[in-house]
Order: structure tokens, then C-alpha cells, then sequence
């Protein structure tokens, strides 16, 4: 809204002016709409505070909002604007949050048309929704050790982000503008480590989170009537102080040496970009985005490799972008729209041998993407019109020595789309789109790991993955606006797609997708309106595999099997809201939502195992997560600007994801969620507003 403020000013100054009065006076409508303007370019400000109470300690319902424990919150939101009138300066102090672990502060000055600068303060506080009940000291430091007194441990990180920046406008053509961001993110996080010879179970860790990241941009830019450039350059630098952890085994093991594990390392990256777009006449204009970008990682290994004379990663990816665009009304009838786009990604980090087992190279994540699109809109009268466009996308891929999947050097996908947009009355306005895409590549490339991987009944190679496999879709979309009488309208949104995979003897198979989306709003009154929504979604995917006994000797014997999959995700979302008037002085509202996800997987035997002890189960348990809000406010005016308000808010999740519940495969550790969590949370609060 402030931006408005300042866009409307020029507007309005015309408005003004004396000669632009006399017109409008004779018009009451224009009067009107100049009176509007007039207001939005007068400095308003507004003010909310006062205190809530949340009645419980959370861990879910708490993870972002910055109310995890139970008691009193500042609440304080606040947007005080001021104008110069003589020099045209503003000045604009806005706060989000500010009693909360979730707070916002801005702090800006500027000139309209002349320059500007600001600084702004923010902050997020994360916490892990899962409890740890675990005998591991020193967590928070980069020494810890098994065997400690066992207690209950939570887990969070705080986040916090100061930003400075400035522009100038040179002449009515040239600007530019400066910032600097430092962010800091302290904590601690869940983490873990292999299992020793002597020790067969994995080890619980906690990564001790001291990470400073800094970034600076800087942009120019040109703007003619025909012409629009901003080029400009960012910096990211990323800094972890903390270079290793020592985990102590010996409360395990006496004669275990201790494990060591590294933090994220030390990393930069620099882009330089310039995007623009040319109006080549009325009724044709171009666009471009291009962009090279160079990130880098050699911070030193805390510890000599055995494998390669490496003292670090010596990590180099250079990637280049180039995005270009057209959009032309070649008639009344006829619009045209083309897009081009290219990504590089070359990664030139030097590939050495770093472990003896399988994969004992890094991999490289060389690939380009080439991607081209064309749209046609045909209007064949008033309130109809036809749709047509083509895709076409290819990946190539660099030399990856992965023996754990099959893979393609290229993937080629092809897009054709059809529909058609029109009124069908005066109150009904419906939109169809279908279309049909096919992914093919080059041939199927076996692994380094075995010889004749792709004739072999079992293999490393025989199962392909999502991104590789060959693939046919067909989708369908289908909008609706209907509005059925002066008081009621409904929006219906739905799409369905369905895919056929092919390409090797295992891998995905089928899969589909489906959604629907209603949404209405009724005017019961002048004073009071009703809204709600409903909306469905479901996703499903077969698929096969091949599993074994024992990769390191490739003995299949007793154990070899192929298997299949099916999961099934759907999700309900529900609500419904109303608000109005109760009096010139009373407000009222009231807002409830419900929303339940679940996530299905079965699985039966293709080729059962010779032994049926490695036969797979039926299906695993459901996992499902229900989330139920409700929401209430009034508002009460003391007069036209002041008044006071009343919130509540009750929350209520229900989670059974069995995956992460009592979860003991830690050594000294195990893991639990709550599986219900609810929260009442009530705030009052003093508003003053439109000063």
C-alpha cells in the first residue's frame, strides 16, 4: 500500500491542479475518484497493541510462530507514516510482531524521485517438533559423548537477519540501488553417524548451528518509454565456525576410536544478471533474462583423505541462464506468445577417489536444460476464444559413475496443449485446457558396478528412476466462475492427470493426480457475508523393485525378489467464514478450517523370494495428519479512529506419522512425537487508526 502511496503521487499532484478541478468538478464521478486519490496520498498511520496468553506449551502448533511456551505476548503492530509536504520526504517506521520471536522492524527514509535508504531487523525462531530422549552430552558444543545421564532434550534454532540499503535516482532514466544482509542462525539440529564394526547401531548426534551468511546487491537501472534494463550483482558468502564434531564412543565400545564428522563447509557464490524488455511497437514487446553464476567451495578438509592428495573439495559450478521472451497481438483476433530458456550448469570440481566402496567417487551434477514454448489465443468472438501451445524441454546430463540406478545421458519431452476460454452467459465464464506431453531420451547407460547390468537378471542397473523413465501424460483443467444471483458467486478449480511410465522391466509404472477446488462467498446483508471453500486432492503412484540380501557379495541366494508399490497421498481442506456488523460500532468475525492428509503404501510380491521371511508386508500403517483451526474476533470503535479488539484462536493437530515415533534405532537415543497437540491463545488489544 505505501509503494501505491508513492506511485499515486504524480497522479495526484495532476489532479490537483487547478485547470484538472474546474473539469472535474463538472464530472461528481471523477470528483469522486480524485478524492480518492488525494487520500491515498496523504500519510496514514495505525497502531495495535496489547497482551495475549497462549495456554500450553507447543511443539507443533509453535514451530514458526514464535508462541512455543505457555504464558503472556506482547502484541504490537504498528505502521507510522510522515510526510514533508515542503521537500517531499517520507519517513515510514513499521513494526510486525514486535513482542513475538517472530518479529519484523523497518526503518526507511526517502525523497520520491531523489533518493532513499532503510535498515530492517528480523527474526524467526524454529522448533523441532520431535522429542529426544537421549543419554548424549554436549550438545550444543562440537565435543560429545554417548553414555551420559539420560534426559529429555528439545531442540530449536533462532534466526535473525539485519539488511541495509540505499538508492539513488541519478536522472529520470538511471537509478540505483545498494543493500547488505547478514544473517545469523544459532541452534541446534538432529543429526547422526554410521554404525562401527565393533558397534552395530547407529549413533544420535546434535549439530551444533553457528552459521553467518552475508550477502550484497547491487542494481542499475535504465527505463525509457520503449526500454526497461536492471542489471546487477550479488555476493553470498556462507561461514560455519564450527569445522568439525567429535562424537566419544567409548561408553559403547572401550577401545573405539572417536568418530568424527564434518558441518556444512565454507562456500560463495557470485551472480551477475541482466534482465530488460524492449516494446518493439503497440502491440509487440520482448523480454530477456541472462544471468552467470559461479559458486564455489574449498574451505580445507579437517582431515588428510587416504584416497587422493586433496586438501579440499576445490567445488566449482558455473552455471549460465538465458531466458528470452515475445509477445505479439499480430490482429484483433490473434496473440502469439514465445519463450526460450537455457541453463547451464557445468560443474568443473575436480573427481577423485575418495571411499573404496560403491560410489567411491564424487559425483559430479553437470547437466543443460533447453526449454522452448509457444501460446496462440485466437478470439473468435466476443467472449470466446481458443488456446493452443507446444513444449519442448531436453535435459542432458553429464558422466555420472553411479551404479545404483539406471540412467540416460538425455531426456526429451514434448508438450501439446488445446482449450478454449468463454462466457457461456452473463453470469457463467468457464475455462477448459487439455494436454498430452511424451518423455523419451537416448539409451539407457549401465553402471560401473557389474558387468551386463541390463541383461543380468539381477542388477544395480534394473530399476529406473522417476526422472529417467520414459513417460506419457494427459491432463486436464477445467475453471469455472459463476455468479449465480447479486449476493451469491462460486469459483470451481479442477485438474486430473495421468501418467503411463515404460522404458526398463522395473521402475515406475503408473501414477495420476486429481484435484478439485470450490469456493464461494454470499453477501447476506449490506453488513454481514459468508465464505467457505472445500477442496480435494489425490495422488497416487505404482511402482516395482528388485531387492537382495547382500550388496557386498551380490549373494542373491534365499533372498531375491521383485516387488511392487503403491502409495496414495489424498488430502481434505475445509472452511468457513463469516463477518460483519453488528452495530455502527461492533465488528464481528468468525473463520473454521479443517484440512486431513493421509499417505497410504502397499506392496506385494512380483517374484517372491525363495525364503519368505524377506517377503514384503502387505502395507505399511497409514500416516495421517489433521490440523483444525478456529479463529474469532470483535472489534469495538470508540470513536472513528480508536478502538479495541478481541482475539481468539483454538488449534488442534493430530499426527500418527509412525515413521518418527518411538523411533530406538539410535544407540542411547530414541525419538518420539506427540501424536495430538492443541492450543487456546487469546489476545486483547487497543487499535488506533488513520492518523
Amino acid at each position: 500500500m505505501t509503494m501505491f502511496k508513492y506511485a499515486m503521487l504524480p497522479l495526484s499532484a495532476m489532479l490537483l491542479s487547478p485547470l484538472s478541478t474546474v473539469v472535474l468538478a463538472a464530472d461528481e464521478e471523477e470528483y469522486d475518484e480524485m478524492e480518492e486519490v488525494r487520500l491515498l496520498s496523504t500519510p496514514s498511520s495505525s497502531l495495535s497493541a496489547g497482551l495475549g496468553y497462549s495456554g500450553d506449551d507447543l511443539t507443533m502448533l509453535g514451530r514458526y510462530n514464535g508462541r512455543s511456551d505457555q504464558g503472556a505476548y506482547l502484541l504490537l503492530d504498528f505502521d507510522l507514516n510522515q510526510r514533508d509536504d515542503e521537500t517531499g520526504t517520507w519517513t515510514l517506521v513499521s513494526g510486525r510482531n514486535v513482542g513475538l520471536s517472530s518479529r519484523n522492524l523497518r526503518y526507511e527514509r526517502n525523497r520520491q524521485g531523489d533518493w532513499r535508504y532503510f535498515i530492517e531487523v528480523d527474526q524467526l525462531d524454529t522448533i523441532d517438533p520431535y522429542l529426544y530422549q537421549t543419554d548424549l552430552s554436549g550438545i550444543g558444543s562440537s565435543q560429545q559423548a554417548t553414555g551420559g545421564a539420560n534426559r529429555s532434550v528439545q531442540l530449536s534454532q533462532e534466526r535473525k537477519n539485519v539488511k541495509i540499503g540505499m538508492g539513488k535516482h541519478f536522472t529520470k532514466k538511471l537509478d540505483f540501488s545498494l543493500s547488505y544482509r547478514h544473517e545469523s542462525k544459532e541452534g541446534e539440529r538432529n543429526w547422526g553417524q554410521g554404525t562401527l564394526s565393533s558397534i552395530d547401531q547407529t549413533f544420535f548426534m546434535v549439530e551444533p548451528i553457528d552459521y553467518r551468511t552475508q550477502e550484497v546487491e547491487a542494481k542499475l537501472y535504465y527505463t525509457t518509454e520503449a526500454l526497461q534494463l536492471q542489471g546487477g550483482y550479488q555476493l553470498s558468502l556462507f561461514d560455519s565456525p564450527t569445522e568439525v564434531v567429535t562424537l566419544d564412543v567409548s561408553s559403547l565400545a572401550a577401545n573405539a576410536a572417536p568418530r568424527k564428522t564434518a558441518t556444512p563447509p565454507d562456500n560463495q557464490s557470485q551472480n551477475l544478471y541482466l534482465n530488460g524488455g524492449y516494446q518493439l511497437s503497440a502491440l509487440t514487446r520482448a523480454t530477456f533474462k541472462l544471468s552467470y553464476q559461479q559458486d564455489r567451495q574449498d574451505e580445507a578438509f579437517y582431515l588428510s583423505n587416504p584416497f587422493n592428495a586433496r586438501a579440499n573439495l576445490g567445488g566449482k559450478i558455473d552455471t549460465t541462464r538465458i531466458n528470452l521472451g515475445l509477445s505479439s497481438r499480430l490482429s484483433p483476433q490473434l496473440t502469439l506468445k514465445a519463450k526460450l530458456r537455457y541453463d547451464e550448469r557445468d560443474d568443473k570440481t575436480p573427481k577423485v577417489r575418495y571411499i573404496t566402496t560403491f560410489g567411491q567417487f564424487n559425483q559430479l551434477e553437470t547437466r543443460t536444460t533447453s526449454h522452448g514454448l509457444l501460446d496462440a489465443t485466437y478470439r473468435v468472438k466476443p467472449g470466446f476464444s481458443l488456446l493452443a501451445g507446444i513444449d519442448y524441454k531436453t535435459l542432458k546430463r553429464g558422466d555420472v559413475d553411479d551404479a545404483n540406478m539406471a540412467r540416460r545421458e538425455t531426456t526429451d519431452e514434448t508438450t501439446l496443449r488445446i482449450g478454449g476460454r468463454k462466457n457461456l452467459s452473463d453470469s457463467l465464464k468457464g475455462t477448459v485446457k487439455l494436454s498430452h506431453s511424451e518423455r523419451d531420451g537416448s539409451a539407457w547407460l549401465p553402471g560401473s558396478g557389474v558387468a551386463d547390468t541390463l541383461t543380468a537378471p539381477v542388477s544395480f542397473d534394473y530399476v529406473n528412476s522417476i526422472q529417467f523413465a520414459d513417460r506419457n501424460r494427459d491432463q486436464l483443467r477445467l475453471t469455472l466462475d459463476w455468479y449465480a444471483t447479486e449476493q451469491l458467486s462460486l469459483q470451481l478449480v479442477t485438474e486430473a492427470s495421468q501418467d503411463k511410465y515404460s522404458g526398463l522391466p522395473l521402475g515406475p509404472r503408473d501414477g495420476s493426480s486429481m484435484m478439485v477446488s470450490i469456493d464461494a462467498a454470499y453477501q447476506l446483508s449490506d453488513e454481514w457475508s459468508l465464505s467457505g471453500w472445500v477442496s480435494t486432492n489425490q495422488l497416487k503412484l505404482d511402482s516395482s523393485t528388485h531387492s537382495w540380501l547382500d550388496l557386498g557379495t551380490l549373494n542373491f541366494a534365499g533372498s531375491e525378489q521383485s516387488w511392487a508399490g503403491k502409495s496414495k497421498d489424498t488430502g481434505l481442506a475445509l472452511g468457513l467464514g463469516v463477518k460483519g456488523e453488528l452495530t455502527d460500532e461492533i465488528k464481528l468475525g468468525a473463520k473454521l478450517q479443517y484440512s486431513d492428509d493421509k499417505s497410504q503404501f502397499d506392496m506385494a510380491s512380483l517374484v517372491a523370494p525363495s525364503d519368505p521371511q524377506f517377503a514384503p508386508n502387505l502395507s505399511l500403517p497409514t500416516i495421517e495428519y489433521k490440523l483444525t483451526q478456529l479463529t474469532l474476533f470483535g472489534e469495538y470503535a470508540l470513536d472513528e479512529q480508536k478502538g479495541l479488539r478481541v482475539d481468539y484462536r483454538y488449534e488442534q493437530i493430530k499426527n500418527n506419522d509412525w515413521s518418527w515415533n518411538n523411533h530406538t534405532d539410535y544407540a542411547g537415543t530414541s525419538v518420539t512425537q506427540l501424536g495430538q497437540e492443541s492450543n487456546h491463545f487469546i489476545g486483547v488489544s487497543y487499535f488506533y487508526r488513520g492518523w
